[in-house]
């Protein structure tokens, strides 16, 4: 793995100061018993501390230089070995036992909520958000059940909020089951699977009009998290829409999430998506796995700092507002890096994106 060069210097200045304090104090103290009345000299502590901070710092510029020169990683992936890495890592983060466990727990949860809430609803609960697109990643991502009231069941979407926290936080039985939270527009129920915890959000929305076929909903906005107004507007159906290429699309997504795990990238999930989509728009041809990967990275890489990027079904909404300029900086640095090791060495494909 890759270390940044400020830690090395960092590391390399105080090893050299510490090994220079060292030095002098056995050489001090072996002075003292040859002259006993000898007195301890401070100014030549600190001056031999000084040299080996420097001597640290110089020792691992030249360190550095001949690794690069005589221990420099030899490329082990070809063009063709990238597509199949890329394929293989994506298999490794297929569902797994805690993952058809969460599943089950889905299952139990959208039956209590048909039972319960039957005639209030449009439809049964559903999933929602990355299990429903196909771009969930076992370890990654929370499940998500989408429940869709009628516009006659509750007067307001906090009313509605509520009556499901309430029913869950009451009269929901699982041995399994031991938190439930508010969060900013849905429920958080939190189990304890096999010593994992693992949450499944709820999504509760209320229908915007009778209009058949619009698809609109509001969901609540939880003012313990956000300011302004209480509900937003949303649509399942556009949330879901991945347009021509769906199948390349969820791949690169996917190994984008992989990447934004390793690396600490502060980019939702949906973010991702709609960035993912864009720039396919730009790219011209969509075979390879790994050339359209690094296409999309470019594009991201390129433009972070300055687009503005809209929810898909709400036009109000900037996704790319909750970035800081700071996060929005600190991508492009992190895209910088990666970019350009990708494109010096295959090898960093299995740095970047490694297998579960």
């Amino acid at each position: 793995m890759k270390e940044k060069k400020d830690n090395f210097i960092e590391t390399g200045a105080v090893v050299g100061g510490i090994l220079g304090l060292i030095v002098n104090m056995a050489y001090q103290a072996k002075k003292k018993e040859e002259n006993p009345e000898r007195k301890f000299d401070f100014q030549s502590l600190i001056l031999t501390g000084t040299l080996g901070v420097i001597i640290g710092v110089v020792s691992v510029g030249v360190t550095k230089f001949l690794l690069s020169v005589f221990i420099s990683r030899e490329e082990i992936l070809n063009e063709s070995d990238e597509i199949n890495y890329l394929a293989s890592v994506l298999e490794t983060y297929e569902p797994d036992e805690i993952d058809r466990q969460v599943l089950i727990k889905g299952k139990r949860i959208k039956a209590a909520i048909n039972k319960r809430f039957g005639f209030d609803l449009l439809g049964k609960a559903t999933y929602q958000g990355s299990k429903a697109i196909g771009t969930a990643l076992s370890g990654l991502s929370d499940l998500d059940i989408l429940i869709k009231f009628k516009k006659t069941s509750f007067c307001q979407a906090k009313d509605m909020y509520y009556e499901l926290y309430n029913f869950f936080k009451y009269n929901f039985n699982d041995s399994d089951l031991v938190g439930i939270r508010q969060q900013k527009v849905s429920i958080g129920l939190i189990f304890n699977i096999n010593g994992c915890e693992e949450v499944i959000d709820l999504v509760p929305s209320l229908r915007t009009d009778f209009v058949r076929g619009k698809n609109e909903y509001h969901l609540f906005k939880n003012p313990k998290f956000s300011k302004g107004s209480t509900k937003i507007k949303m649509n399942p159906h556009k949330q879901r829409e991945l347009g021509s290429f769906e199948e390349k699309k969820i791949e690169v997504i996917k190994l984008i999430k992989i990447l934004k795990d390793k690396e600490k990238l502060p980019l939702k999930s949906i973010l991702i998506t709609e960035l993912t989509k864009m720039a396919f728009e730009q790219i011209k041809k969509h075979k390879k796995t790994n050339k359209t990967l690094l296409k999309v990275l470019e594009y991201i890489r390129n433009n972070i700092q300055t687009i503005q990027v809209k929810s898909p079904d709400n036009s109000r909404i900037s996704l790319t507002d909750s970035l800081s300029l700071r996060e929005k900086k600190e991508i492009k640095i992190v895209l910088d890096e990666v970019l350009f090791n990708l494109k010096s060495n295959k090898n960093y494909l299995l740095d970047y994106f490694p297998e579960k």
